[in-house]
């Protein structure tokens, strides 16, 4: 049987839209809400729809709290790619250094989906550190040849805002 605060969060976090007021709303309620909130974004709730996960995900990316930064980079290499992306976002919103080297490892697979690549990139021009930079730089540098996805229009849609971007800060 669920606590009063799961079930507060989990109905919270089963709206169509999820607004970012709702992350200061969880944050308000305590540690515990934001507990429940990073565990269905990790999938611990057994029969959690898929829709509630993604948006507990989305979700953590607003929050400020130490557990969900630490909980996002948990999912930016999951199996389920949709999962991959909400998280890849939050992390992106975070501005959290702790994915850097994770979303370096999905632009340097050549397997990678150019979807995920895309986001990847995304995410490391929104955390802005020197070491997301710097994983931009090399791998705009890189060749469609060794790694397919990064002729996808997609990457390159990225790869023009963020040399626009770069291009605006200079």
């Amino acid at each position: 049987m669920p606590t009063e605060m799961e079930s507060r969060v989990l109905e919270a976090l089963s709206a169509i839209e999820i607004e970012p007021e709702l992350a200061r709303q969880i944050e308000d309620w305590g540690t515990e809400a934001v507990t429940v909130a990073c565990e269905a974004a990790l999938g611990t709730y057994v029969g959690l729809r898929p829709k509630i996960r993604t948006n507990a995900i989305a979700l953590l990316g607003h929050v400020n709290h130490p557990q969900a930064r630490e909980t996002v980079p948990m999912l930016v290499n999951d199996s389920d790619r949709d999962v991959a992306i909400y998280a890849m976002r939050a992390a992106g919103r975070q501005r959290n250094e702790a994915v850097v080297e994770k979303l370096g490892r999905v632009l340097e697979a050549s397997d990678s989906a150019p979807l995920l690549a895309a986001e990847a990139l995304e995410a490391l021009r929104e955390v802005g550190s020197s070491a997301a930079r710097a994983r931009v730089a090399a791998y705009s540098a890189a060749s469609p040849e060794r790694l397919p996805h990064r002729g996808s229009a997609a990457v390159n849609a990225v790869l023009r805002r963020a040399a626009a971007a770069a291009e605006r800060d200079r």
